[in-house]
């Protein structure tokens, strides 16, 4: 994730973080000063946005790459060399995602090192390290021992691409499955707000007595926590479950 995306996650992390304060502020505490303690639950949002966004960039990498690894075997199969396939590919990969995509960059630097002498393994090898993504790193070091020791690097790129192909759509089918269950945790996390708002506007007499008091603070942080925690828990199966 560069500079800017990084940024930008974390804008949006402290947003998201001072919405969840202010209105948890106002329907748990009726505004009482300890409700200042919720600020140190912004930090979870930052770092939750950065992560979400993580794992988009190494989904659309892993997408990019399965594609690339394509151009790449299409070279091959012509009859072209790795060096060669490799400098087409990043031709054919500008063209699908424009030159500004992390892939196209990737792959424009590869083939600039080749240009200056550079070896094709240490090219691959510094590529997949400033990705960050595991799989790359995988096909880069047996790209390395294939060229070393000359074996079939067509075979390697086939079955490569293939289990990539495989991941992806299982990781999509898992989405579709799980959006609906998604969507009803969600509302499930929302009735707590939604039954307070109602008291709020609706009945505040019925509500007052959990407000501007030691038993109220005490109730209202009890409630709060357990909604908190059923959060994390049911966030923490859905990211185990789409974990491929």
């Amino acid at each position: 994730m560069n500079r800017r995306e990084s940024i930008k996650a974390t804008a949006i992390g402290i947003l998201f973080g001072l919405l969840f304060v202010s209105l948890t502020s106002w329907l748990f505490y009726d505004l009482e000063p300890v409700s200042l303690l919720l600020v140190l639950v912004i930090p979870l949002f930052v770092r939750r946005f950065r992560k979400k966004k993580r794992e988009q960039r190494m989904q659309t990498l892993d997408i990019q790459f399965k594609d690339a690894l394509q151009y790449l075997r299409n070279g091959l199969d012509a009859g072209y060399s790795p060096e060669h396939s490799l400098k087409d590919a990043a031709k054919g990969l500008e063209s699908l995602y424009g030159k500004n995509a992390e892939i196209t960059k990737g792959f424009d630097e590869m083939a600039g090192k080749l240009s200056t002498g550079m070896n094709m393994e240490q090219a691959f090898f510094e590529f997949a390290e400033s990705t960050g993504v595991e799989r790359i790193r995988e096909f880069a070091g047996l790209f390395g021992i294939l060229k070393r020791t000359g074996g079939n690097l067509n075979r390697v790129i086939r079955g490569t691409v293939v289990n990539l192909t495989d991941s992806i759509n299982l990781r999509r089918d898992l989405n579709v499955v799980i959006a609906a269950k998604r969507g009803e945790f969600n509302i499930m996390c929302a009735i707590p707000y939604g039954i307070l708002l109602y008291l709020k506007l609706l009945a505040p007499e019925m509500s007052a007595p959990l407000y501007h008091s030691t038993f109220g603070i005490l109730f209202m942080s009890v409630i709060l926590l357990l909604c908190m925690l059923c959060f994390y828990l049911g966030q923490r199966v859905i990211e185990r479950t789409l974990r491929v």
